[in-house]
């Protein structure tokens, strides 16, 4: 059995549109495993339960180990009475499972091995985790292990749509196929028929003249449901008076510049023809990816070339890559190399070089977020700030991405002066923030029908990444950092413009989601939209919590933003922590705070009352 706090990557599940009737659905009816000494007792009373509306929702029980367990031996437990195939299985235990690296557990149709022994999808399951104080928080379930069933003939054929060419000229008639015996549902405003009455049925092909995004699932009676089938017919002939110029982008980094890999699925839907090349490598640094670039690499150290072909996040070789790569618009980076100087010497030299091709293009450094353990040196408060004399340590996650945004402005400000005069300034996509926020949000319960402490459950596939894609469940983390792209690099918001493929979230979330992105990119003052105003916001006012850990700040100017330091230094609205909904309460802090808005003009600098 896989260690509960071990990352998995989930194998890309294929699943093909198929003429004749499918295999039979392999419907699990029996688990065997096999404890660690020692740790029997853990097992007895855990419970088997299966899902195929998502890895959190609409479990059904389907067993339970009741019988005595023998020590040292396979056990087993039968499922004569299950006749449903399920795409998510859950095992769940009374207690925490010790020893669980060591343990064994398999799923099996019959003799057929279904999960377990390196076959299927395992993933991490969260749950809601009070605090002491009452606070909503998130952790790793360590009761439960959940598999995501690969198999072929789990679900429904994944629906086909054609033509294939996606960029049309004259009206087009649009053809969907599945399985034989299969339904269709499909949908054209962006949102993904998870119900066999979600959406429209498919009876026959239809005809599309304008930019149209279809999204289309197959059911099948006894199957689970297919993942989605999405495509965006773009015309480029329609009148393109009213849309932005489409980009051409180029981004370096690693699996967290590969939750935007979508991107340009997005702006598709916006009727943009964006084209973005990305060179990814699994955990890299900034240097690292100099070091495969400049030939100090002479093979590919951080994953091997095929590999990274079949994951589709990258290509083959850093030569391979470049030539292709023509003029473009703006290159992003991904710093995250708390050496600096390693970290600015490979950043100058990247951006020295697309320049060499593209010398107008403007450079991003895209400020991402932290792991679920929050244990970087911008955690701790290590890194230094030339905003302030002194930092502390992040004690909450929204803290942590304020201080991580934190460390992106200090390589920006030293950046900025080992560039060529003449040249654009490095921009920042602060998309921390709106990490921080929406925990925020979801915490405080402020996203309609979000349960408090789900904040992991709904945005995340694992500690680090986004959710990015259904095989990932949604793509709603994806969506969130990628609307943040959206916002900065066509300045307007995606409310109105972008549809929201892939994801789950109903108009209520997608009204708060699509605001919140749009408020993070027009308020940070570095991504070009801030406007300065003559009427000064109220100024911030200071409320402690009950038991006396924290500081929120308020303003009597609705929808305010706020800078503060926390060693009594001045903030102004380019200086100082990014509030993002809390402030911890340290030993030694001199808290001063500003309220800024787009619009407006800053608000005069205020510290909490003594009493406070």
């Amino acid at each position: 059995m896989p260690a509960p706090r071990t990352l998995f990557f989930l194998a890309a599940l294929t699943l093909s549109a198929a003429a004749a009737d499918p295999k039979p659905a392999p419907i699990v009816d029996r688990i065997r495993f096999q404890p660690t000494p020692g740790t029997e007792k853990d097992w007895l009373g855990a419970t088997l339960s299966g899902s195929n509306t998502s890895r959190t929702e609409g479990f059904t029980p389907l067993g339970e180990i009741k019988a005595p367990i023998k020590a040292g031996e396979w056990n087993e437990l039968k499922l004569p009475n299950n006749t449903q195939v399920y795409r998510w299985l859950r095992f769940t235990s009374p207690g925490v499972i010790k020893g669980g690296r060591d343990s064994k557990l398999e799923f099996y149709a019959g003799e057929h091995l279904l999960a377990g022994s390196g076959k299927g999808g395992f993933f991490t399951p969260f749950a809601p985790d009070p605090t002491p104080d009452g606070a909503p928080a998130e952790k790793i379930d360590d009761r439960t292990i959940g598999y995501e069933i690969t198999e072929g003939g789990i679900t429904a054929a994944r629906p086909n749509i054609q033509p294939a060419q996606l960029d049309r000229t004259a009206p087009t008639e649009v053809k969907i196929t599945s399985s034989t015996g299969a339904t269709i549902r499909y949908t054209l405003d962006g949102t993904w028929p998870r119900t066999p009455a979600d959406g429209l049925a498919y009876t026959a092909p239809f005809r599309v003249e304008k930019t149209t995004t279809i999204s289309a699932v197959a059911f099948q009676e006894g199957r689970a449901p297919s993942l989605p089938t999405t495509v965006t017919y773009l015309f480029k002939t329609s009148d393109q008076s009213q849309l932005p110029k489409a980009l051409v982008t180029a981004h370096l980094g690693n699996s967290l510049t590969g939750t935007t890999g979508q991107f340009y699925r997005y702006a598709r839907t916006a009727g943009i023809d964006h084209h973005s090349s990305p060179f990814l490598r699994p955990g890299a640094l900034t240097r690292e990816l100099w070091a495969l670039a400049s030939g100090e690499y002479t093979a590919d150290k951080l994953a091997s070339a095929k590999e990274q072909q079949a994951q589709g996040r990258g290509n083959a070789t850093w030569q391979d890559y470049y030539a292709k790569v023509g003029q473009i618009d703006a290159l992003t980076l991904q710093p995250r190399d708390f050496d600096l100087e390693k970290e600015l010497a490979a950043e100058v030299k990247f951006i020295n070089l697309f320049r060499e091709k593209s010398p107008d293009l403007q450079p991003w450094l895209y400020a991402e977020w932290v792991e679920m353990r929050r244990s970087r040196p911008s955690d701790r408060g290590e890194v230094p700030s030339y905003q302030m004399a002194k930092t502390f340590p992040a004690l909450t996650w929204e803290e942590s991405m304020g201080a991580m945004l934190l460390y992106v402005e200090e390589l920006q400000h030293r950046l900025t002066p080992m560039l060529p005069a003449g040249t654009k300034r490095p921009r920042i996509i602060p998309s921390s923030l709106a990490m921080g926020w929406i925990k925020n949000l979801i915490d405080h319960g402020q996203l309609p029908g979000i349960q408090p402490g789900t904040f992991y459950s709904l945005l995340f596939n694992d500690q680090v990444h986004p959710a990015d894609g259904p095989i990932h469940g949604s793509a709603n983390g994806g969506y969130l950092v990628d609307m943040t792209w959206f916002s900065a690099l066509y300045r307007q918001p995606a409310a109105g413009h972008v549809l929201p493929v892939e994801t789950t979230f109903t108009p209520a979330q997608l009204e708060v989601i699509n605001r919140l992105t749009w408020d993070v990119i027009k308020n940070y003052p570095d991504c070009g939209l801030y406007e300065e105003g003559t009427t000064p916001c109220a100024p911030p006012e200071f409320k402690k919590s009950e038991d006396g850990k924290t500081i929120t700040l308020t303003s009597k100017t609705p929808n305010t933003w706020f800078r503060y330091t926390l060693d009594g230094t001045e903030p102004t609205r380019t200086r100082g922590y990014v509030y993002c909904g809390t402030i911890s309460v340290q030993p030694g802090i001199q808290l001063k705070a500003v309220a800024y808005k787009s619009g407006n003009a800053d608000s005069s600098v205020s510290a909490p009352p003594a009493s406070l």
